[in-house]
């Protein structure tokens, strides 16, 4: 009962922080399964298997992960005790993300004063960088709690030098170098302030302090002597996808940890502006005892070397060697920059001016998250779990699934549940495996991801307009798959005697719009929109028919498309997306006349059938 009192006692002083705790928890955990597991996901979930034992994490981490082995033993532990899906995966990530906002808390009341510890709660539970990253199955929130926990006793440890603090600052130390290797620049930022203290100590001080230092290396090197070998395979690891070294990049990093609207730069700027200025006018101190005790001094001093230090070799390394800046390795420095922040807030002397600019600065933020970037609601992740749940529901013959990407789609198409006989093989080489030999010219899916858009040579797109039709597909973010089948499987006549009268618009009215059309070489494209209204479109089957009489219609090679702009521009709570489509199709093999084109949509929930005649035709000679 007493524990129970105590309890609710130190909740009720802390209704701030609980406030703002369970406002991070809130975001972290808000439609955490919403995107698709992505390449570097997948990765995580394969490495960190279930059925893996330490032993082969560590083949697996050496062999395709740029990180320490920890955070891959912490996930194979819990996919071992509740599963080995995302949502278990996720779940681990939005915990250490919302333990960074408590952690950032307990730093900034160490640093300065509690209330810069709140504030600095405050930003980084509504930063769109940390929300994102703490919903991902990657080892980031994970680093960033590490390196919170390690400055927090870092400062306990430069304030009060005992034994205490020693080793548990040595602790998290090896904590943190256990988390991503970029740890190494934050050790090594924290070690050059410790020679600087050393210096500015008295001379009787300094063994004893230098011995301190030594328990600590130590300590911290026996905590990274098992990623040894891992870190030294880092480093010969090239990597040529990372953007170049420019100032236009670095900006853009700048603006994706910290946010890119900008109005969110503006504000931000005038408080470190701010901040540097408070720091400016201060008077010269020379005795560590005076640095430390004057709380601006000292914070400044942590944050300046925290801050340029990383920037420094990431800066260099970019520009001398291969480049770097990729906003994810500039994770360390976001919470000193927030720290810098908070204390600008703190400084500012009129309550009405301070609480304007951080209910400002938290609009923003918000305004940012919710109504500009859509954070909750737009998809921005590779759709590999929807291509693989499409082609599990629709590949009802068990056909081969051929891809370039089988290591992450086998992760949803290959596994205990789903049996699909899954071959990696390119598009191209799978036609001119057909061309070599017509015995393997055979109905199959192909699905492709991660900016490997559908892109064939000249050559395999003529192959497969003579030989397959596309009888189904889903074009989602950043994924796609297409289902040919035989052209003489193919359903390519359709029976629409029922509209003996035909006329512009037949059966169920829906909404329709051609945005292009071309008739050359024997070749027709076109593409657009259309769907019923006052229902969702993933149920609507979309057919572009050529008529040239009600008895002589054909059906053109349709593929739907996604289209996220039709649900917004019509200001529809029904999802539109599915109702986008286009066509190339070959008509070598029509008969001579004129023809008129023709939109057919059927949905199969609410019985829905309509045809629209359209303006557009061709003549086939």
């Amino acid at each position: 009962m007493i524990t129970i009192k105590k309890t609710i006692n130190l909740l009720l002083e802390n209704k701030a922080l609980v406030l703002i705790l369970l406002t991070a928890t809130i975001l972290r955990f808000y439609h955490l399964d919403f995107q698709s597991l992505w390449m570097d996901e997948i990765y995580t979930l394969n490495v960190a298997d279930s059925k893996h034992t330490f032993s082969q994490i560590i083949s697996e981490v050496n062999l395709r992960e740029s990180y320490p082995y920890l955070y891959f033993f912490i996930m194979n532990t819990l996919f071992s005790l509740f599963g080995d899906t995302s949502i278990v995966a996720r779940i681990a990530s939005a915990i250490f993300g919302t333990l960074a906002v408590l952690m950032i808390y307990k730093l900034g009341k160490e640093l300065y004063s509690k209330n810069v510890g709140l504030i600095a709660a405050l930003l980084l539970s509504f930063n769109q960088f940390a929300i994102f990253h703490s919903q991902e199955v990657r080892a980031y929130s994970f680093y960033l709690l590490g390196l919170l926990f390690s400055y927090y006793c870092f400062i306990k440890f430069i304030k009060e030098d005992n034994n205490k603090n020693m080793l548990l600052y040595a602790f998290s130390t090896g904590l943190l170098l256990n988390t991503n290797f970029f740890s190494v620049l934050n050790i090594l930022s924290q070690g050059l302030f410790m020679v600087f203290v050393l210096i500015s100590l008295d001379k009787n001080e300094r063994n004893s302090y230098l011995k301190k230092m030594l328990i600590i290396t130590s300590i911290a090197l026996l905590f990274f002597l098992p990623n040894a070998y891992k870190f030294y395979l880092l480093t010969n690891l090239i990597v040529l996808w990372i953007p170049k070294a420019s100032d236009e990049a670095f900006v853009s990093v700048l603006k994706e940890i910290l946010g890119s609207s900008i109005y969110l730069i503006f504000i931000y700027s005038t408080l470190f502006t701010f901040f540097m200025v408070k720091v400016f006018s201060q008077k010269e101190t020379r005795k560590l005892k005076e640095m430390l005790s004057k709380k601006l001094i000292f914070s400044y001093l942590i944050i300046f070397s925290w801050i340029s230090f990383v920037l420094i070799i990431i800066i260099f390394k970019s520009y001398v060697g291969l480049s770097i800046f990729l906003s994810r390795y500039f994770m360390s420095i976001l919470p000193a920059f927030i720290l810098a922040i908070s204390i600008a807030l703190v400084r500012i002397k009129n309550i009405q001016i301070r609480l304007s600019f951080l209910v400002l600065l938290i609009f923003f933020m918000v305004f940012d998250l919710i109504v500009v970037k859509k954070y909750y609601k737009t998809i921005a992740k590779s759709q590999y779990r929807e291509v693989s749940k499409f082609i599990i529901d629709n590949n009802k013959n068990n056909e081969t699934v051929y891809t370039s990407l089988s290591y992450w789609y086998g992760y949803y198409l290959s596994n205990e549940k789903t049996k699909t006989n899954l071959i990696e093989k390119p598009l191209d080489d799978i036609v001119n495996e057909m061309v070599q030999d017509t015995t393997k010219i055979k109905e199959f899916w192909y699905a492709d991801a991660h900016n490997s858009p559908y892109n064939p040579t000249d050559q395999t797109k003529k192959f497969l307009d003579t030989n397959f039709y596309v009888e189904n597909n889903f074009d989602g973010y950043d994924a796609w798959t297409k289902h040919y089948i035989l052209i003489k499987n193919a359903k390519t006549t359709i029976d629409i005697s029922k509209y003996k009268n035909l006329k512009k618009q037949n059966g169920d009215l829906f909404n329709l719009n051609i945005e292009s059309f071309k008739f050359q070489d024997n070749i027709i494209t076109t593409s657009g929109w259309a769907f019923f209204g006052d229902q969702t479109s993933d149920q609507t089957d979309i057919k572009l028919i050529l008529i040239k009489d009600i008895k002589n219609t054909k059906i053109l090679q349709t593929q739907k498309v996604i289209r996220k702009d039709i649900s917004e521009y019509f200001k529809s709570s029904f999802d539109y997306s599915n109702s986008g489509f286009t066509s190339s199709t070959h008509l070598e093999s029509f008969q001579k006349g004129y023809y008129k084109l023709g939109v057919y949509l059927i949905n199969k929930t609410s019985k829905k059938e309509g045809l629209i005649l359209t303006d557009k035709f061709v003549v086939i000679n």
